[in-house]
């Protein structure tokens, strides 16, 4: 919370993932970053950063009533359109809204999926850390036991070289298998990831559209 009193050491659960971190010495600035969400960041900083002249409305006009302003939002149809349109033209028997008011509605509701896919994102992300820690633990289990196995059989007899050879075998086909599982796994998630990034990306590009008839078009 921008204190630089942290101690190193210290221990807390990510609010998404719910994982355990350990602050090392470098403190909250030894922590990962996440990109994705900085960017977000970045652009809603750009946004408020811009004079008031530049994010001021562009009003289309109607292509029925071509000196009237798409004013208002036509629930039904689901579609901006003018006043005229209401009181004469095709939207006379439809429910209306003020188009700001629909504008910051469905812009809210963009927001909360854009934070939503964020999230999901970041919990994707902690499962594929997870299993690749798993699929080191299980060749480094792998590894300990073809030591172990081969500093016993050493010391005995040639008889015994034979079942040395098979047991070995026997490791490095689980150790595969299990590697094998889990990475088919990982590429399942990692999928799962880049294309919940594409759709996020897509959506973070609809945000930056000031203009509130096109972008509820």
């Amino acid at each position: 919370r921008g204190s630089s009193a942290v101690p190193s050491g210290g221990r807390f659960r990510c609010p998404s993932c719910r994982h355990e971190v350990v602050l090392d010495r470098h403190g909250v600035y030894g922590l990962q970053r996440n990109l994705l969400v900085e960017n977000i960041i970045d652009i809603y900083k750009q946004e408020s950063a811009r004079p008031l002249h530049a994010k001021a409305e562009q009003h289309l006009m109607c292509e029925e009533h071509e000196d009237e302003r798409i004013n208002i939002y036509c629930l039904r149809c689901e579609a901006p359109t003018c006043s005229l349109c209401k009181v004469f033209g095709a939207h006379k028997d439809c429910e209306v809204a003020p188009l700001p008011a629909v504008y910051q509605r469905q812009k809210s509701e963009l927001s909360d999926g854009i934070a939503m896919l964020v999230a999901g994102n970041d919990r994707i992300q902690a499962i594929i850390t997870q299993m690749e820690e798993i699929c080191r633990t299980i060749e480094e289990n792998g590894r300990r036991q073809k030591q172990h196995v081969g500093l016993r059989f050493d010391s005995l007899y040639g008889i015994l070289e034979e079942r040395k050879k098979e047991l070995l075998q026997g490791i490095a086909r689980e150790q595969e298998a299990k590697v094998q599982r889990v990475r088919g796994l990982i590429r399942q998630y990692g999928d799962h990831l880049e294309a919940s990034s594409k759709l996020v990306e897509s959506a973070i590009q609809a945000m930056e559209e000031p203009q509130m008839a096109v972008y509820l078009q």
